[in-house]
């Protein structure tokens, strides 16, 4: 990929960042920015209760 390319998508990227900041608000983009970490802890959570539901299962009477 030529030097002109990256500089066309870098100045697309900008471009889109900054039309997505005057059409959302700050909380809004934190939330797009903190989504990766908020589902990386529903699911660690999903699995946590998957696990403590199996061991409640298991248990002899």
């Amino acid at each position: 990929m030529g030097v002109e390319d990256k500089d066309f998508i870098m100045r697309q990227i900008k471009q889109l960042g900054e039309g997505l900041g005057e059409f959302l608000g700050k909380e809004d983009v934190d939330k797009i920015l903190n989504f990766s970490e908020d589902a990386q802890k529903e699911t660690e959570d999903s699995l946590t209760e998957k696990e403590a539901k199996n061991k409640k299962e298991t248990k002899p009477k």
